[in-house]
């Protein structure tokens, strides 16, 4: 279960599988760009990041990712995204998962034939249900940021119609409060 979001994946994956797939993905695939050499050891490394470390099949939905992509003979591209930004930088991912390290990560891998992998198959959440969760806690999360924002507005408004003396003003936005608070 995610502390932040909520999120109960319904078959936890062990830091055993991540690690063994990640190793294995490593001998398999050009990984010749040092910082991600260096990202992947680092995350095989850390019990802790791993443990927040989501493998899914598509990651279209998640509030926060990685996506990590092998064609045969290519060299491995990389895209770490949170929300609407993007960056290829690897050392933004490194830090945002130090920084934040309570948060999930998902990582999204394709290469030739992941469908047929069974060592990626072992390791691939249940993204559905994950996805329904993501998608239902992110709803909660932006209703209640909105609800907040026009509580804010509605309160300051308020007092600005209480400062003008305005019981017109003042009357229309209290019942607008009291509406919203229902």
């Amino acid at each position: 279960m995610c502390k932040e979001l909520n999120i109960s994946m319904t078959v936890p994956v062990s830091n055993e599988k991540k690690r063994a797939f990640l190793h294995w993905f490593m001998r398999h695939h050009k990984v010749e760009a040092h910082d991600m050499d260096w990202f992947l050891k680092d995350l095989l490394d850390d019990e802790q990041a791993l443990i927040h470390v989501h493998f899914v099949d598509d990651i279209t939905d998640c509030p926060k990712g990685i996506i990590i992509t092998s064609h045969l003979n290519e060299q491995i591209t990389f895209q770490f995204f949170k929300g609407n930004v993007r960056t290829d930088n690897v050392y933004t991912a490194y830090h945002e998962m130090n920084l934040y390290q309570e948060e999930p990560i998902f990582i999204q891998i394709t290469f030739p034939f992941c469908s047929q992998n069974s060592l990626y198959q072992e390791v691939i959440e249940d993204d559905v249900q994950t996805k329904l969760d993501i998608k239902s806690t992110t709803e909660k999360v932006l209703n209640q940021t909105l609800k907040q924002g026009r509580r804010e507005f509605l309160m300051r408004e308020i007092n600005l119609a209480l400062e003008k003396r305005n019981q017109e003003q003042f009357m229309y936005y209290s019942s607008q409060l009291k509406e919203l608070e229902k």
